[in-house]
């Protein structure tokens, strides 16, 4: 109810309102009569304070600045002074005072009683509390009825059209979700926005938007709240309508359908987390513990609809650094997940393992398929490292997941590439195992080790050198010098090593000391 509405009853047809147009529109939720001026802890926002004056004719131009200050910050909607035979007029002060902080003021005669004004305050307000009630009440009867079939959101938007009869639209763009009833008003912009004053039947946050067509020509208004869920980042609830009042009785039926959308969000939450725990331990017994059985083998692979066709691949990604691990390790699976139609994944604490199915070898997943899968978002190429194994028969299922994280391990020591295959480690694929992968530093020479630290400028010359075939021409254009300074740099190299660059043997040694020296500098530079 707002004062213009109370001035309006029979009972105030022989009140006053001595401020004019001042606050007509300010709800009255509560009455209130003054006894005190430490309204502070006793009145409420939007309540109305009844005075027979007394409690202020005493007080000085302080306290009752004060007073009034207090009664703007609460946001008291109106002031009535009841005249009596004592007080006869209100003084010219207190009309001055409401008009400067627009506080309606309304004149009350001496036949009226405290308890006449609260009836007729009171009266509608509990009249429009127990209709929100009952319309609340009703449309949760009517939500149970159907809750026990529902089993989509479209069903639960269905029915909230049928009861608010009003335009609707339920988005929740991480499960896609986009349902419209009763129009579709995307070509409209938003030219006003406010949030709306919860009350004591509303727990959701509501914003009230104006929007504008400029196709139509047409204003409207759309209620919009945000649904909170841990499945759905993002869920919004909007209602559109012509008049820019919005109705109590809509928000109940709003409050209403913001429950059943949540806990049809936990329930979806609920499920996803067994499907996910349900196939992680499924691609775990298929990857980690492949059973020999092949009865067994087949039943494992028949849930996780991945034995159609006879050839297997895998694809691991890591992130190097565990402190910098990101929310972008759920976006790169799911991008992975679709480079092929039937896969599945394990995810564990430190990697994640797709595991496709591929009708052929030629439908294997190449390194430059993943790479461009990640070209628009560089972050990942630089946080993350991923390995390719080789096409498996179904008997070779068990080595995808050694080959792919061996792959990692070697890339993490001795840094390649952010893709790389298993095929690219060659002769190294013979040091992947853990009891062999220690010894592949125990063949690099001491005094190559030794010159990577203490005379880095050598090293590079040598690194080049082997880069451009053992060209010196090639190996002074690279390095932008003359080839007498290359031929000086290499002879000291090799008086340092104590070794022949011409001997073949002593040459494919040091040629891949020097690599594996390079690419651990990588590994620890990445």
């Amino acid at each position: 109810m707002k004062i213009k509405d109370l001035i309006a009853m029979k009972l105030f047809k022989k009140c006053k309102l001595l401020t004019k147009n001042i606050g007509l529109e300010n709800t009255i939720s509560s009455a209130m009569v003054l006894e005190a001026m430490d309204i502070e802890n006793w009145t409420r926002r939007n309540q109305l304070i009844m005075t027979s004056f007394y409690a202020l004719k005493d007080a000085s131009n302080n306290e009752i600045t004060d007073f009034f200050q207090k009664m703007k910050e609460i946001g008291i909607s109106g002031l009535i002074v009841k005249v009596d035979r004592l007080i006869a007029n209100i003084p010219d002060w207190l009309i001055e005072r409401c008009f400067e902080y627009e506080i309606p003021l309304i004149k009350a005669p001496e036949n009226i009683s405290y308890e006449k004004i609260m009836l007729t305050i009171y009266e509608p307000l509990l009249n429009h509390q127990e209709h929100l009630l009952r319309t609340y009440y009703d449309v949760r009867q009517q939500f149970t009825k159907v809750e026990r079939n529902l089993r989509s959101f479209e069903q639960i938007m269905e029915t909230f059209y049928q009861l608010i009869k009003l335009p609707c639209r339920l988005k929740i763009d991480s499960l896609g979700i986009d349902i419209h009833y009763g129009g579709n008003f995307d070509n409209y912009v938003v030219s006003q926005h406010q949030f709306l004053q919860t009350t004591e039947f509303t727990k959701n946050l509501y914003e009230k938007l104006t929007l504008f067509s400029q196709e139509q020509n047409q204003q409207i208004t759309a209620l919009k709240t945000e649904i909170l869920s841990p499945l759905a980042q993002k869920c919004t609830l909007s209602i559109y309508q012509e008049s820019s009042e919005v109705k109590q009785s809509d928000l109940m039926i709003i409050e209403n359908v913001t429950d059943l959308i949540q806990e049809k969000l936990q329930t979806e939450s609920i499920l996803k987390k067994e499907r996910y725990a349900r196939m992680n331990n499924l691609a775990d017994a298929i990857l980690q513990n492949t059973p020999k059985n092949a009865d067994e083998l087949n039943s494992l692979l028949d849930e996780a609809h991945i034995n159609s066709y006879p050839y297997y691949q895998g694809i691991a990604f890591i992130c190097p650094n565990e402190e910098k691990r990101t929310e972008d390790e759920s976006f790169i699976a799911k991008k992975l997940r679709r480079l092929r139609k039937l896969e599945i994944y394990f995810d564990h604490y430190n990697y994640t393992v797709v595991l496709f199915n591929l009708k052929s070898e030629s439908d294997a997943v190449t390194k430059k398929e993943i790479k461009q899968l990640f070209t628009e978002k560089e972050t990942i190429s630089k946080q993350f490292h991923f390995s390719l194994s080789q096409i498996k028969k179904k008997s070779g299922l068990k080595e995808i997941l050694f080959e792919c994280l061996d792959t990692l391990r070697f890339n993490r020591s001795f840094f390649i590439d952010y893709v790389i295959s298993v095929k690219d480690l060659g002769i190294f694929r013979f040091f992947m195992q853990e009891d062999q992968f220690r010894q592949l530093e125990t063949i690099i020479p001491e005094e190559l080790t030794n010159l990577r630290y203490d005379n880095k400028e050598l090293f590079d010359t040598l690194h080049t050198f082997f880069k451009t075939n053992r060209n010196y021409k090639q190996t002074a254009e690279t390095l932008f010098l003359h080839p007498k300074t290359i031929r000086y740099r290499l002879n000291k190299v090799e008086e340092l090593l104590r070794i022949d660059l011409t001997n073949p043997i002593q040459l494919v040694n040091y040629e891949i000391g020097t690599y594996l020296l390079s690419m651990k500098r990588s590994s620890t530079n990445e």
